[in-house]
């Protein structure tokens, strides 16, 4: 009971103090909110919350991780684009974070339900350690599919502009001027980036292909280094990739539609039958029980 109580009483201390400090720290402004050109709205609402706290710890966590550590995290904030509004040491200190919140919210959790307080304390870190890495996967097989599925699209768009007497680097400034901002966006937008930098277009499709990975962009990265090398007309190559993305486009949503039945398998045992099985028995039971009362 005293523990108990003195649990109780210390929690609105606690919770004075991290709101005094979070409000403090957001205040300053650190570099790693200012040095990005992403939109704050953009980013999601924890992790907005998050940044101005991390980044105070970057410059601590800069020294202790490694160079291959930093390139892994490196090449999964910019398959999701975040590496121009995080580095590697900023999206450690999130984790970071999340992981001493959980701390401090199974600490509360265990000392108020009577639990035992390592245990439980341990268990919620390591589960907002993982749910944070988690995100960064869901996200990038998000985008992933989108870009698959916008991909023919945009190949339409810049066929259109070159067979009208556009060059490429001048339809894709024409398609990120006028699509709203989605992913597929987002890869057009490094690409000119990358061409303002002194890259040439080739080498900027080539890079950014590499960077996402995604097999859409590999390829049209390839064939239109082949189509520069044999002379091709850049129309009837880009035409050719979209319908070859179309036609991939549809394969994908046929095989999705195949594993539905699979996939429907699960809830069907666990929910469906379950209920279905009760609607027929009850009147069953209802009836053998008036039988043979009466």
């Amino acid at each position: 009971m005293t523990l108990a109580t003195g649990l109780f009483a210390s929690v609105p201390a606690l919770v004075a103090v991290a709101v005094a400090a979070w409000v403090w720290l957001a205040v300053q402004l650190p570099r790693t909110v200012a040095r990005s050109s992403r939109p704050a709205e953009q980013l999601p609402a924890w992790l907005r919350l998050m940044l101005p706290v991390a980044g105070q710890f970057e410059s601590l966590l800069r020294p202790l991780l490694t160079q291959a550590i930093t390139s892994k995290v490196m090449k999964a904030l910019a398959r999701c684009d975040l590496d121009i509004a995080l580095s590697a040491e900023a999206w450690v200190a999130v984790r970071l974070l999340s992981a001493v919140l959980g701390l401090l919210l199974g600490w509360i959790i265990a000392g108020v339900l009577g639990f035992p307080a390592v245990q439980v304390s341990l268990g919620a870190a390591l589960l907002l350690w993982f749910a944070t890495g988690r995100w960064l996967v869901t996200l990038r097989r998000r985008r992933e599919s989108s870009l698959l599925k916008e991909l023919p699209a945009y190949l339409d768009v810049l066929t259109l502009c070159v067979e009208a007497g556009a060059t490429l680097t001048t339809g894709m400034r024409l398609a990120v001027e006028k699509a709203p901002l989605t992913p597929l966006r987002q890869v057009f937008e490094r690409v000119l980036r990358e061409i303002r930098a002194g890259r040439t277009r080739v080498e900027a499709l080539q890079h950014v292909a590499q960077v996402y990975d995604v097999e859409g962009l590999t390829a049209l990265a390839s064939a239109l280094l082949h189509s520069e090398g044999a002379g091709m007309s850049l129309g009837s190559l880009l035409r050719a990739q979209a319908q070859q993305r179309t036609a991939e486009r549809h394969a994908r949503a046929e095989r999705l539609a195949m594993q539905a039945p699979v996939k429907l398998l699960g809830p069907l045992i666990l929910c469906i039958f379950p209920c279905t099985f009760v609607v027929i028995s009850v009147p069953i039971v209802v009836r053998i029980l008036e039988a043979t009362q009466s």
